[in-house]
């Protein structure tokens, strides 16, 4: 499905085209310089073994993406296999890597755009100004890239032109047939250029792989748009495959030119390649090819630049909606507008671009810090893969082979790879740090709140998605009375579903004298048949757990310290006792879980649940379990729920207009269909206990601690006793 739930569009050939065009850009070409100065003819060796780890990496993005066709790349993945704050983590290192790679070919283009007009000034007899190479104008061409293809991207949507990316990989594939042409002429020039080989060891070769990566990490663009990919599971690794074959082709024999064929007689490959810089492929295309060496050089950077900044930009903007939609990134840049275009994650992803174009040290730095990232995100996604697979419950459409074996040694390796690169490029090592603290930052001040939230409801309206995060969540239910069991045998399984929680139903037998233990025996025994006979009636498959204490409240929770429950679910009929009360309030203190309280009357089943009343203060202390909750009662009973936010009767209407709309703002696209209703009134538990007139569910979260200190504050208690018998109430209070 595509990222607005329409069928997808991109079927084969545009997946393909897709690939090529985004890993065939113009990073080979900016960045072959500093390269070539890092690992000399060792280069080579650098560039086989790139296309080694993104063959690797490839081959676990593409098991990924086929079985969570979804777009927004390895963040997409991360959130399905790990927790929502690690997914924060990888999208905002993806979504920086796409931007600074827009930002090296954005400069890329502007530099070769210069270049070329500078050479075609003198090839006319005009001297070109001195100004000509400020780099002023070079941003000031940069950002006129990067706004052209933001207006294209906004009206057309779409991810690259087919005669560009056919015309770059033409041009590129003449010059080095051309370079290889060269070497035939002179049969000793190879030998001579390959001597010494690696004239900075081990070391050199690495600051080179790292250098030249971001030349190869356009395949996973292909990832970050899988869920506008017809068929993933067919196309993606065929797609990805086909783009690291063509651009290793293409790439080998261009630096094989420049080693052998395009170094200037008394100049040595690495001075000649610090020399010339970000120019060194079209100057030794020169060499070897004279003035028009230069040209298709200049042609194809040109375009090899232009394609790879829109592939980057349009990949960036799927990274962020995606983020946007789980509200790791604000919600804003999640909408579609006109074409079905994320155009304000567009925007923003384009201002960025231009952000990093204008700060930027050097391209090499930017570069250095793309290729770092890409690196230990492929190192991520082997581990995201392997995870995926032992936890899912069927195997993916597509299921990269020697598993787990080869992709356990490529995750290593990157990894590896990627510090030694952190290490060697401190600038790029310090870039990437400084985007990841701020991101630090950004999360926990902006948007951790929401994000944990809308996380937390999709995990409880989706229980695989608990089960591919490896957590098995464990619910210790007490039960007392014959009467509640199957009600909060019911809860239980709704909280922690089959085959991928447990349910634990424990009995507490009070020790007493003879007659009061046979009577409490006798009760234990008509707990235990009525628990199982509601379990098997809707074919759960509970645990139970029978002991014998004097206090069973203590027995609660030292079970549930014991069996380190997630959850621990209660039902009590009267809640106005005090020593009740105070007993609750220490297990909420003492148990180290979330704690549930269900109170409702004899009959009451969870899936007759039409219509749910969720008073909404404002805080954030039960927001997360609130969402779970209500993201559990969406997958079993689909309700119409409502939240109610009550406002002083002195509080203008705009106030409460405001308040309203932010209250809507918040739960949009929340898995559970919602309204709100923002009342004023002095009297709030009437307010609200007049909403919950016909609700057959009140859902109330508990403060950690109420001014006097009891479990139920005087709000609650008082609420709990203006509700209508028929309105169920699950109290409840996160750890």
């Amino acid at each position: 499905m595509s990222v607005d739930g329409r069928p997808a569009g991109m079927d084969a050939r545009a997946t393909i085209v897709f690939g090529v065009g985004a890993i065939v850009g113009g990073g080979i070409i900016v960045l072959a310089g500093p390269a070539l100065v890092a690992a000399g003819p060792a280069t080579l060796l650098a560039v086989l073994l790139n296309a080694a780890v993104a063959v690797l990496a490839a081959l676990s993005l593409s098991e990924l993406a086929s079985r969570f066709p979804r777009s927004g790349g390895p963040y997409a993945f991360a959130q399905r296999v790990f927790s929502v704050q690690a997914a924060f983590a990888v999208g905002w290192l993806v979504w920086f890597a796409s931007l600074a790679a827009a930002a090296v070919f954005a400069l890329g283009f502007a530099e070769f755009a210069l270049a070329a007009a500078a050479e075609a000034a003198r090839t006319l007899g005009f001297a070109a100004a001195p100004w000509w190479n400020a780099r002023a104008l070079t941003v000031a061409v940069a950002l006129t890239a990067v706004a052209g293809y933001l207006v294209q991207l906004l009206r057309r949507g779409g991810a690259g032109t087919t005669w560009l990316i056919v015309a770059k990989v033409l041009i590129l594939a003449a010059l080095g047939l051309a370079g290889l042409v060269a070497l035939a002429r002179a049969p000793g020039a190879l030998a001579e250029a390959l001597t010494p080989f690696a004239p900075q060891g081990a070391l050199g070769v690495a600051q080179a792989m790292g250098l030249l990566f971001v030349a190869f990490q356009g395949f996973a663009l292909l990832a970050a748009t899988a869920g506008e990919v017809r068929e993933p599971g067919r196309d993606l690794p065929r797609a990805m495959l086909i783009a690291i074959g063509v651009a290793t082709l293409l790439y080998l024999p261009l630096f094989l030119a420049v080693l052998t064929v395009g170094v200037p007689p008394g100049e040595t490959l690495r001075g000649f390649a610090a020399r010339t810089g970000g120019t060194t492929l079209a100057e030794a295309a020169r060499t070897y090819l004279g003035p028009a060496g230069f040209w298709l050089v200049s042609a194809s950077a040109v375009l090899a630049m232009l394609t790879a900044l829109q592939a980057n930009l349009y990949a960036a903007s799927r990274v962020a909606r995606a983020m946007a939609s789980d509200r790791t990134l604000p919600r804003a840049l999640a909408r579609l507008e006109g074409g079905r275009v994320p155009r304000r994650a567009l925007a923003v992803s384009a201002a960025l671009v231009a952000v990093i174009v204008v700060a930027l040290p050097t391209v090499a730095t930017a570069g250095s810090a793309a290729g770092l990232i890409y690196l230990s995100v492929f190192a991520l996604a082997h581990v995201m893969a392997l995870l995926a697979r032992r936890r899912a419950p069927a195997p993916a459409p597509f299921c990269a082979p020697l598993s787990p074996g080869l992709p356990l040694l490529a995750a290593l390796f990157t990894m590896s790879l990627a510090l030694v690169n952190a290490l060697a490029v401190p600038s790029a090592g310090a870039l990437t740090l400084g985007w990841l603290l701020l991101g630090a930052v950004v999360y926990a001040w902006l948007l951790g709140r929401q994000a944990a939230a809308v996380d937390a409801e999709q995990e409880g309206a989706h229980p695989d998605l608990v089960r591919l995060r490896g957590r098995h969540p464990l619910v210790l239910v007490p039960i007392a009375n014959p009467a509640n069991a199957a009600a909060l045998v019911t809860m239980a399984h709704a909280l922690a579903p089959p085959a991928v929680g447990r349910v634990l139903l424990l009995t507490v037998v009070p020790k007493g004298n003879d007659v009061e233990a046979e009577a409490h025996v006798e009760n234990a025994q008509r707990v235990l048949r009525a628990s199982l006979r509601s379990s098997l009636a809707v074919g759960l498959e509970p645990e139970a757990l029978t002991v014998v204490a004097h206090d069973p409240w203590e027995a609660i929770t030292r079970v549930a310290r014991t069996h380190a429950c997630e959850t621990v679910l209660l039902g009590l009929s009267q809640l106005d006792d005090a020593t009740t009360l105070a007993r609750i309030d220490r297990l909420l203190v003492d148990a180290g879980s979330d704690v549930v309280i269900l109170r409702a009357a004899a009959g009451w089943h969870l899936q007759q649940v039409r219509r749910v009343v969720v008073p909404f203060a404002g805080g954030a202390q039960q927001e997360t379990l609130r969402a779970r909750v209500l993201g559990t009662l969406a997958r079993l009973a689909a309700p119409r729920i409502t939240f109610v936010r009550v406002l002083p009767a002195s509080a203008s209407e705009a106030s409460r207009r405001r308040v309203a709309q932010a209250l809507t703002n918040a739960l949009e696209g929340r898995e559970a269909p919602s309204e709100v209703v923002c009342l004023r009134s002095d009297e709030p538990v009437q307010a609200v206990a007049g909403q919950a007139a016909d609700a057959d569910l009140l859902v109330l979260g508990l403060p950690r601690r109420d001014t006097d200190h009891a479990a139920l504050g005087r709000f609650a208690r008082a609420l709990l006793a203006a509700l209508p018998p028929s309105c169920a109430v699950l109290l409840i209070h996160r750890r």
